[in-house]
C-alpha cells in the first residue's frame, strides 16, 4: 500500500492525473461510462512485467475523463469493487514506482491507464474505512 495519510494520496494522484492529462492528452473514455462499457485497448509489452496481471483492470477502470470514471465508479458492483482493491492495493506501491519513472511529459497511454485506474479505487474507497 502507499504511505501517508489517504487525503496525501488522493491528493498525489489528483497531481498525477492532472498531468498526465497535460502529458498526453485525455485517456479515452466512454459515452455513459456504465459498468459494460468496452475497455480501452493497451499494450500489455508497453507495462512491467510484474504488474501485466492488472492490465485487463487498467483497460477497464483506467479512464481518463472524470465525468465517465465516475460514473462507472458509481455504477460498480460490490464484486467489481472488491475485485479491483484486491488486485491493486497489494501492487499500489509497485504501480506509483513505475508512475513515478515517467518524465512529467511523456506518460504512456498504459501508464496512464494505470494512474487513473488507482484513482478510479481512491474514489471507490473514499469516506470508507
Amino acid at each position: 500500500m502507499m504511505n501517508g495519510s489517504p487525503m496525501i494520496r488522493s491528493r498525489a494522484l489528483l497531481i498525477l492525473a492532472c498531468a498526465a492529462l497535460v502529458a498526453c492528452g485525455e485517456t479515452k473514455g466512454t459515452a455513459d461510462g456504465g459498468s459494460d462499457a468496452p475497455a480501452l485497448q493497451l499494450d500489455a509489452s508497453k507495462v512491467p512485467e510484474d504488474l501485466r496481471s492488472l492490465v485487463p483492470l487498467a483497460a477497464r477502470w483506467g479512464i481518463g475523463d472524470d465525468v465517465d470514471r465516475n460514473a462507472k465508479v458509481d455504477k460498480a458492483t460490490d464484486a467489481e469493487r472488491a475485485e479491483l482493491k484486491n488486485a491493486v492495493d497489494p501492487l499500489s506501491t509497485r504501480i506509483t514506482a513505475w508512475l513515478d519513472s515517467f518524465p512529467a511529459d511523456a506518460m504512456s497511454d498504459e501508464a496512464a491507464a494505470f494512474m487513473y485506474m488507482q484513482l478510479a479505487l481512491e474514489e471507490m474507497t473514499a469516506g470508507t474505512p
